[in-house]
């Protein structure tokens, strides 16, 4: 683990006390339930609450108590993005983007501006206002306006908040973008792990305002007992890919995942092979088998060994390497699955969602 970001503080309010100490990297989330402390860890790291304690970002001392320093929000060089955005309902889009703000020129001549509009999709939206906007609309153009700060690490509070299915899948799709166009460290607060998964590589866990685990996302998120937590909810594994080829006859796409596995996916004919993207797919629609499948329409199956069984109220959770599988305890039982077993991920074609 890297210590791009640090902190040390605590933060009171009334008889909630607040204190986390850790080391993040430049992908992190923070996780944790309603009244964990998620935001006011934000504000604070923000500076819009004012801690005990010390905060490094990047190398640079943002706060330390002990030393006397506090550098005002406006000093602290980060892009804070809040659940609603908080856009200037009078202005318009253009004006929201740029208020308060110099445009500053980019080396190859554009503007910082121009180039964050065509990132994010903002061209058709610059004319309009505030109330004329999704939410979905409405917190890209609160990023856009973080970004045109310069910042050295991106906050961002909830970010698919309030938003449907797909229009929250395609706002992880624009902030991994911008990740990975812009090279922006972000933080991310979240309740919910399958986000922190697609979006960090780091996660730290909060509850009632004390830090329960922090380290790689998949090793803090995996866990049982965060499992027990989502046993009411559908669980998504989330996988990076690279697009190997097309197959329009099929309907198919060849995908390569991060371990080095070749799947098929939906025909994508809008990706470019060689082209990464972020695949999701839902625990239940993993099944597992214990001999290599054959006489199968599922066209996907990857081989493992059971890491671990997860009791999860009347089901249970198989973790086959950095997948999750859903199951019955009668297809346990019937399987003869134990920690160690071999086994076979079988998947339809159809089963995988490009989520970037």
């Amino acid at each position: 683990m890297s210590d791009f970001f640090s902190l040390d503080l605590t933060l009171r309010q009334g008889r909630f006390v607040l204190h986390v100490a850790a080391r993040l990297g430049e992908t992190a989330a923070v996780v944790g339930p309603s009244g964990a402390g998620k935001t006011s860890l934000l504000e604070a790291i923000a500076g819009l609450r004012r801690a005990d304690g010390r905060i490094a970002v990047g190398g640079e001392v943002l706060q330390d108590s002990a030393a006397g320093v506090f550098l005002p929000p406006e000093r602290r060089r980060l892009g804070y993005v809040p659940q609603d955005g908080a856009l200037f309902p009078h202005l318009s889009v253009l004006r929201n983007l740029t208020f308060g703000r110099t445009r500053r020129r980019d080396p190859d001549g554009g503007t910082h501006l121009e180039a964050l509009v065509a990132l994010l999709d903002l061209g058709q939206l610059l004319t309009r206002y505030p109330r004329h906007l999704s939410g979905g609309e409405r917190r890209r153009v609160a990023l856009g306006r973080a970004l045109l700060a310069h910042p050295r690490l991106l906050l961002l509070d909830e970010p698919t908040a309030g938003l449907d299915p797909v229009r929250a899948r395609k706002a992880l799709a624009g902030i991994r973008r911008v990740h990975a166009e812009l090279g922006v460290p972000l933080l991310v607060v979240t309740h919910q792990p399958q986000e922190a998964l697609a979006l960090a590589s780091e996660v730290l866990l909060l509850d009632g305002g004390a830090v329960r685990a922090v380290g790689p996302a998949r090793q803090v998120l995996l866990a049982p007992g965060i499992l027990a937590q989502e046993g009411g909810r559908r669980w998504e594994n989330y996988v990076r890919a690279i697009i190997v080829r097309h197959h329009p006859a099929g309907g198919s796409t060849e995908v390569r995942l991060d371990g080095g596995e070749a799947v098929t996916i939906p025909h994508t004919p809008d990706l470019a092979e060689g082209a990464d993207l972020l695949l999701s797919i839902d625990a239940e629609d993993l099944l597992l088998a214990t001999a290599p499948p054959v006489g199968l329409s599922a066209r996907n199956a990857v081989a493992g060994r059971v890491d671990e069984l997860i009791p999860v109220g009347s089901s249970v959770y198989a973790r086959v390497g950095p997948w999750l599988a859903h199951l019955t305890p009668a297809a346990v039982a019937e399987l003869g699955l134990a920690a160690g077993s071999p086994v076979w991920l079988v998947a339809k074609t159809h089963s995988w969602r490009v989520v970037a």
